[in-house]
């Protein structure tokens, strides 16, 4: 007699997960890969974007410092022409 050849649950549970482990593994190869290329370019345009904000604040304080020295040089202009002129300089 012949022994006959069944697929059985067992074989195809087995099968199933084999290729299940294989497309799963091909799957987070690619993400990874990805997911890596996308952290890059959003790492780079954190940096862009830092690089602009640091231009921007350091605009900025240099705006602040230079009216702050114009206030000052106003203040002692306004001060000489009172003392020369006798003319008070005021804001309306």
């Amino acid at each position: 007699m012949k022994k006959e050849k069944f697929i059985t649950e067992k074989y195809l549970d087995k099968r199933f997960e084999q290729h299940s482990q294989v497309i799963i593994a091909a799957v987070d190869g690619i993400l990874e890969k990805r997911l890596g290329k996308m952290e890059e370019r959003l790492e780079k345009k954190i940096n862009n974007v830092q690089i602009l904000i640091d231009g921007y604040v350091k605009a900025q304080e240099d705006f602040k410092q230079e009216f702050v020295i114009m206030k000052q040089e106003m203040k002692q202009m306004k001060k000489v022409i009172k003392e020369k002129l006798g003319i008070e300089i005021r804001a309306i």
